[in-house]
């Protein structure tokens, strides 16, 4: 996405919102806090909104990419651990967002989620999510998102494509 549409899309909302994680009326996907940092991720019409930095204060990167250039990878429905995964790419750089919850947990079960910056194929940051601190991990919205703007999932070869 072009910088001139997230300023759009900031420009449309209050200032007291956008300081907000999911911007007033962006739909919450994902939340979690580590180290006083939070992330969040967040659906705006057919825009996924990534915010990072002080969980009070101005984001210290904000992304907003089109859904169509977002990657999303679905739970495939297999194994133990439900988990799904969002990937917005800045440039060289990916920011890979994650959650995953033990389905077979005795008790309440809980989430575990984190973000991995790489640049190509390297790693420059794995960050985990304190324990707890996933409050919101739901990444439907972009599934369909994705197949509102005409891309289907391919369940055998993993990858989106047209329909």
């Amino acid at each position: 996405m072009r910088p001139t549409v997230l300023a759009a899309c900031l420009a449309a909302m209050p200032l007291s919102a956008a300081a907000q994680g999911c911007f007033g009326t962006g739909l919450p996907l994902f939340h979690c806090e580590s180290g006083g940092k939070a992330v969040d991720l967040c659906l705006q019409g057919d825009v996924v909104l990534y915010r990072f930095g002080p969980a009070q204060g101005a984001a210290e990167l904000l992304l907003g990419r089109k859904v169509g250039e977002v990657h999303m990878r679905p739970w495939n429905g297999i194994g133990r651990h439900l988990w799904e995964e969002v990937t917005l790419f800045n440039g060289a750089y990916s920011y890979g967002i994650n959650y995953s919850i033990d389905r077979l947990a005795e008790g309440e079960p809980q989430v575990a989620g984190g973000v991995t910056v790489r640049q190509g194929d390297k790693t420059l940051a794995d960050l985990t999510c304190a324990a707890g601190s996933v409050t919101v991990h739901d990444f439907y919205p972009i599934f369909e998102a994705k197949e509102a703007a005409g891309q289907c999932w391919n369940r055998e070869s993993f990858a989106w494509g047209a329909c």
